[in-house]
């Protein structure tokens, strides 16, 4: 990003901005994230293990789920479906286990699967833990005192413009009042 000289490297951010197309566009742009993965993305499932050459899963009989489409989830999340062979399950012996009440075994996954795991690679690292603890010890308190002392809590305008002003406003107060703390060191030589 090139606006007035000014390169981003690094993004320290919370899980509310842990989404695949975030960590894409960021990775696009060369910019490393530190973007916790929040608390739905799965890396494995269990009894299924994944392909990356071939892009699909094997079943725990031995049957391969293979990639058919892509979909999108209700927030508009791309989405990419794994599914196995209707003959393939019609004929195992797993199948009143595996999927009792369906045809055949579907596996959905997000398209963003890479970028998801190399983000969760990066949080576990010792550098992620790290920023992890900048995050709290910067970003956190800053949302804890504006929902607690700024009135924040509820946001009673509509639209997101309207809620833009409100939290422009709102944050413009928290950095004003902490200016007016700060008190420069004199040095004595």
């Amino acid at each position: 990003m090139l606006d007035h000289d000014l390169h981003l490297a690094e993004l320290l951010a919370d899980g509310g901005y842990s989404n695949g197309s975030n960590y894409a566009f960021l990775e696009q742009k060369k910019i490393t994230s530190w973007i916790p993965v929040f608390g739905q993305y799965k890396p494995e499932i269990t009894g299924f293990p994944y392909n990356q050459e071939a892009d699909c899963f094997t079943c725990p009989a031995g049957k391969i789920l293979s990639f058919k489409t892509y979909d999108t989830n209700a927030e508009g999340g791309l989405l990419k479906i794994y599914q196995a062979t209707y003959q393939d399950c019609k004929q195992c012996s797993l199948k009143s286990i595996c999927v009792p009440k369906s045809q055949c075994r579907q596996i959905t996954r997000t398209a963003y699967d890479p970028e998801y795991r190399r983000a969760l690679e990066r949080q576990q690292s010792s550098k992620g833990k790290r920023m992890k603890r900048l995050r709290q010890s910067t970003v956190e308190p800053v949302f804890g005192s504006l929902i607690h002392y700024y009135g924040l809590r509820k946001i009673s305008v509509r639209g997101k413009a309207g809620a833009h002003k409100v939290m422009v406003l709102a944050a413009c107060a928290f950095n004003l009042k902490k200016y007016l703390k700060f008190k420069p060191v004199e040095v004595v030589s």
